[in-house]
């Protein structure tokens, strides 16, 4: 059973409010007990000349992907605002299990995407937590990088290997 299926925009701007304001989630959320997750959200605007159903039908796959893969809590795919903005959001027991997930293949299709249908998108990462009963609490997953002491013997990670550990604003022509 999804314990956040009640969970809804608060309003039409949602997608431009931080997470934590954007929904309902006190209301939705009663039925997530004491723990703590990662959140990845995504924030896009479409560009005019978008596949909506190719989007669509890559973004049904990757969702039925990642509600297989180990970790999986909640999934929601959010409407496009008035403005053109969007923030859909996926919440997993934990980052190890977010990323495995991003690097199956559905979702790396989908990824595939990002320059032909996209003007902008940023992605967030937020820990979310919930102590004793208490409201959820949100905040920006913050995890920095190592720098090594030797870089012949302790190497920095590859650029991705741990991935960005902030909200990540890309163009069109940027990486992933």
């Amino acid at each position: 059973m999804d314990v956040l299926a009640g969970l809804a925009p608060v309003s039409e701007e949602y997608a431009s409010l931080p997470i934590a304001e954007a929904f309902n989630w006190e209301d939705a959320g009663r039925g997530l007990a004491e723990g703590e997750w990662y959140l990845v959200a995504f924030r896009s605007i479409r560009r005019s000349d978008a596949d909506e159903e190719m989007l669509r039908l890559y973004d049904e796959a990757a969702h039925e992907e990642a509600e297989a893969a180990p970790g999986f809590v909640h999934y929601f795919k959010g409407p496009t605002a008035p403005d053109g903005s969007c923030l859909s959001f996926c919440l997993w027991t934990s980052r190890p299990d977010a990323r495995s997930a991003a690097r199956k293949p559905a979702h790396q299709r989908a990824v595939g995407l990002l320059e032909a249908m996209y003007q902008q998108y940023t992605l967030e990462f937020q820990r979310v937590s919930r102590i004793a009963g208490g409201l959820l609490t949100f905040e920006t997953y913050d995890r920095p990088t190592p720098v090594p002491v030797d870089p012949l013997i302790d190497p920095l990670p590859e650029p991705l290997a741990d991935g960005p550990t902030l909200g990540l604003t890309v163009g069109p022509a940027a990486a992933f």
